[in-house]
């Protein structure tokens, strides 16, 4: 029987990857996973009703992805098939929706039962009139039988694309047999689909006090007292919400337009909703056998020395600097070199066929030149902007494979549709000598935010530089960290709501007050806050180049970097705006838009969008943006109708989301192959994913 992996790092269980079994057995194994999350369900809510029923407290299991990547709905979690990141994509779909047409469907099945019994009877008693009548109602029930079990094939998920390496991954063995024959001959798993975090919501608080802004809350959707939401609280009665450049803007209601301040989110609330955007040790062997660019890359000659091996299915990287006094500033910059569908393709074939041969055959039978092929080929190896790209919402659907003629890719509105410029950097340092400096830096619409690290004693300095102009801007913070002997550090360095934040060590460091107002600081003023990169490649890419790590007279190496992003609001209101969840109008390709700096001019375009909070009012919204049916898209009732507007009445809340306390668990036992009773058991919750709601 297909078992339901653990997405754990590949080099822990190199079993992993190992193939599933025949398809007959996906189905069985399918229902095995329903079957065994309904008893946990079961389990949990005897042991809640028996823990908490003296406490104001209530279990909630989350239906849908439109608080990701925080908390999880219906979804599918997995590692990558090509290089072992472990990732979630959306399975809602799988929920509601199919548990629906099954019902359908076992409503269709019982009715042609007792009709095939009343045709019989109809015959056996000579009545051809009324057995015609009967058989053209059975015809009728067996297409829309027919139909309805088509429509579950339909909607069933079956791939999600990797957010490290831009794979899409199949995740169902019921697929083409030349989808299977595409991706290296693996025969592929079965994915099933858990449920939602089960969280534990706080009652009691919200009765006698009032909540705080991003605060994660549950409510009573208006309009259907049965059904619970959960989002995040933005905006408290009494004021005015601007959803501007991402980011949330707040002033008292009727307030002059200048009287609109950022809401900066406390640093523990940041932490936890950044979203990783690459990580160096998920680069993907097949890709960089293929000639695909690492995405991390010296940018100054005789400087930094990058070590790269195939390490399985993975490409090990080390970064290392031995500079003397008169060397000068060193860097490595990061860009965002995403492959697409027809790279993987080559990449694939390539590691399939052992060289590009019979690909060269086929171009030249199709009448494409060397020449134009290569071109054709390596036209995607251009950096890019960052953008508000969410695996969760990558999901592919078999309807949408097979209208793509099962060339597997994501749609591409759920690629991302907007520049984010709030980024964090992660870098794990070993530092060799407590010498020289270290820098880290972020740049956001063409300006530098950097950390400079003093090896020698240990204080930090924080600076901001134009990139247009090279000037620095008016901005300095210092402080005194523990980078002051030889030894390993994790930092991590963020620039988000218009204040910068370190870390080290998971600890934060303190650095007084941190903050910026870009009216103030940047030449351009808010309003001209878009990416911006130098035509010339040689010079400052900016924006195409956003983080960067930099060593001066400095001996060290770094073993793991990572990018990181914040979440993006999009600017939408019901009945002001379109459908289509993007901040700006274009008619730009988006994969054109965010790879050519001419066109970049359109974020100067970014809509605003205002919302009154009044008195015994919230205004809510969810940290997946795009997939967020929030207070945004709440329209203006007719008739006394609700929801009533853009708000949540305070009366529907019910309480504050406190802690996942049973995560899905992976089915499994140990010992559960010599034990299988064991497998009938409810499984134990994945403990690791066990946290706090932040």
């Amino acid at each position: 029987m297909t078992k339901a992996k653990t997405p754990v790092d590949r080099r822990e269980t190199p079993e992993a990857t190992a193939p599933a079994k025949v398809q007959a057995e996906a189905k069985s194994s399918h229902d095995f996973v329903m079957f065994r999350e309904t008893l946990e369900s079961i389990v949990v809510a005897f042991v809640l009703a028996f823990l908490f029923r003296t406490f104001e407290a209530e279990a909630f299991v989350i239906p849908t992805g439109s608080m990701s990547p925080s908390l999880q709905g219906q979804h599918k979690d997995v590692n990558c098939n090509e290089c072992g990141h472990r990732f979630r994509t959306t399975a809602s779909v799988e929920g509601d929706e199919t548990d629906k047409a099954k019902a359908n469907e076992r409503q269709l099945e019982a009715q042609l039962d007792a009709g095939q019994r009343e045709l019989s009877a109809a015959r056996s008693s000579g009545h051809q009139r009324r057995a015609a009548d009967i058989q053209r109602q059975l015809d009728y029930l067996t297409n829309e039988l027919t139909r309805v079990r088509q429509h579950i094939k339909n909607i069933e998920v079956v791939g999600g694309m990797c957010p490290m390496c831009r794979n899409l991954m199949p995740m169902r063995p019921d697929l083409p047999k030349n989808v299977a024959e595409d991706f290296s001959g693996e025969e592929i798993e079965l994915q099933p689909s858990y449920p939602g975090d089960r969280i534990l919501v706080n009652k009691y608080g919200v009765d006698f006090s009032e909540p705080e802004r991003w605060d994660v809350v549950v409510f009573k959707f208006p309009g259907d007292g049965n059904m619970n939401y959960i989002k995040r609280l933005v905006g408290l009665p009494g004021e005015e919400i601007r959803i501007y450049q991402g980011d949330i803007f707040v002033k008292p209601i009727d307030a002059a337009e200048s009287e609109y301040q950022i809401s900066r989110r406390p640093a523990e609330k940041v932490a936890a909703m950044l979203e990783l955007i690459h990580d160096s040790d998920y680069e993907s062997a097949t890709l960089y056998n293929a000639g695909w660019p690492l995405r991390w890359a010296a940018t100054t000659p005789d400087g930094w020395q990058v070590d790269a091996k195939v390490d399985g299915k993975n490409v090990v990287q080390r970064f290392s600097i031995d500079q003397s006094a008169s060397d000068p500033l060193a860097w490595l910059r990061y860009r965002h070199i995403t492959p697409n569908e027809g790279n993987w393709e080559y990449a694939r074939r390539l590691a399939k066929d052992g060289s590009d041969k019979t690909m060269l055959e086929e171009a030249e039978k199709a009448g494409i030149s060397r020449g134009e092929w290569d071109a054709r080929l390596r036209a995607n190896e251009i950096p890019k902007l960052i953008t508000d790209f969410n695996p969760y919402n990558a999901s592919l659907q078999r309807y949408e494979a097979e209208g793509r003629g099962w060339q597997l890719g994501a749609n591409s509105m759920h690629q991302g549709t907007e520049w984010v410029g709030d980024l964090a950097i992660d870098a794990t340092v070993e530092v060799e000598e407590a010498r020289g400096q270290l820098m880290l830096d972020l740049v956001e619409a063409g300006n530098h935010f950097r950390a400079t690290f003093n090896l020698a004693d240990g204080k930090v300095e924080l600076t901001a530089v134009d990139a247009r102009t090279g000037e620095a801007l008016d901005f300095k913070a210092t402080g005194q960290t523990s980078v002051n002997a030889a030894g390993t550090y994790e930092l991590r360095f963020a620039n988000v709501d218009d204040q910068l934040l370190l870390w080290i060590d998971g600890e934060l460091v303190d650095l007084g007050d941190t903050t910026y107002d870009p009216d103030k600081l940047l030449p351009t003023g808010r309003k001209g806050m878009i990416p911006w990169a130098s035509a010339n490649a040689d010079e400052d890419q900016g924006d195409l180049a956003p983080a960067g790590v930099g060593a001066l007279d400095a001996k060290l190496t770094v073993t793991r970097l990572a990018l990181l992003r914040d979440i993006y609001y999009i600017a939408i209101k019901a009945g002001t705006d379109s459908r289509a969840m993007v901040d700006f109008e274009s008619t730009v390709p988006m994969d054109e838009l965010f790879a050519q700096p001419d066109r970049w001019g359109v974020f100067a375009g970014r809509r605003k969008r205002d919302f009154k909070v009044e008195e015994g009012q919230l205004f809510v919204l969810g940290d997946n943006s795009p997939a967020s049916k929030d207070c945004r898209l709440w329209k203006e009732a007719e008739n006394g109708a609700e929801p009533g507007g853009p708000y949540l009445d305070r009366n529907l809340l019910i309480g504050k989301a406190v802690a996942v306390f049973w995560p899905h668990s992976w089915g499994t036992y140990p010992f559960s192959e010599k034990l299988p009773i064991l497998k009938a058991i409810p499984g134990w919750p994945a403990f690791g994913d066990m946290r706090k709601v932040r």
